[in-house]
């Protein structure tokens, strides 16, 4: 016969509540912050260089795609105030039809506007720079490297990225980033995709998924980053660059949940 006292039954419940395992509990993560190089660059060599053999095997992706909102002759039309009245540069990004021609014009006034605040002449827009920056940005997604120096043979240096584009011997410069092609706040803790039922990132578990930038509040925010940082600025503000063409490539970045990002290059040149 079993006999079950108070004292008996006490001892089991407690038992049973502490087999219990409680529920699990969903975190917020903070995303990397965004990353810029911090190395300069700006070269001013004059010494000959031996001739790149073998040009036809270079992978060369430079050509722009064309674009419905944005063509090099509109350059000639808009400045760094009226840029930014024109309402195409205003839409959200629709990050399967990327605008890429009308997001290199938005960094460019940006920059520009940057250095009418501080009494210099505006940028001048060169061609042959947007070549080179935009092959430079989607040869780092392509190939997945984060630096000045190339992984492709034969585009190895800036030196070698402008010269292919026709650009010989200018006093040059460089400035890269990898930034959120999301309106996300740096630092601000946020639910994944997979923590949330719509599977998008959001800063309450389940709320309104974070947006797309426009055009104009990423350029807005790619050149903040750079104007925050010494070398960056220099470059930007730097008298002897004249010229600037700038390009950007659309990625997502499988290290963390698939997030959109862009990898960005500023050209800046003494020669168009």
């Amino acid at each position: 016969m079993l006999f079950v006292t108070r004292t008996t039954i006490s001892i089991l419940i407690l038992f049973l509540i502490s087999c219990v395992s409680p529920p699990p509990k969903v975190e917020k993560v903070v995303v990397p912050e965004k990353k810029i190089e911090k190395k300069e660059t700006v070269q001013e060599d004059t010494q000959p260089k031996t001739e790149l053999a073998f040009l036809e095997s270079i992978e060369d992706g430079r050509n722009i795609p064309s674009s419905g909102n944005w063509t090099a002759e509109q350059y000639n039309s808009f400045n760094e105030q009226t840029f930014f009245s024109y309402e195409p540069a205003k839409q959200t990004i629709d990050f399967q039809n990327f605008d890429y021609p009308l997001l290199h014009a938005a960094i460019f006034y940006t920059a520009s506007k940057e250095r009418r605040k501080l009494g210099m002449k505006a940028f001048k827009y060169s061609s042959l720079c947007e070549q080179a920056a935009f092959g430079h940005a989607q040869d780092m997604v392509k190939y997945d490297f984060y630096s000045h120096t190339s992984k492709v043979t034969g585009k190895e240096t800036l030196r070698d990225r402008l010269e292919l584009v026709g650009l010989v011997k200018p006093i040059s410069g460089e400035n890269i980033i990898s930034a959120f092609a999301l309106d996300y706040k740096p630092g601000t803790p946020l639910y994944t995709p997979d923590q949330n039922t719509h599977k998008k990132f959001s800063y309450t578990r389940n709320g309104p998924p974070i947006p797309n930038h426009t055009y104009i509040s990423l350029a807005d925010y790619l050149v903040e980053t750079w104007m925050n940082a010494p070398a960056q600025r220099r470059n930007i503000l730097n008298p002897d660059f004249s010229y600037l063409g700038t390009g950007a490539y659309y990625y997502q970045d499988a290290k963390f949940q698939n997030i959109d990002r862009v990898k960005a290059v500023m050209v800046f040149s003494s020669k168009p």
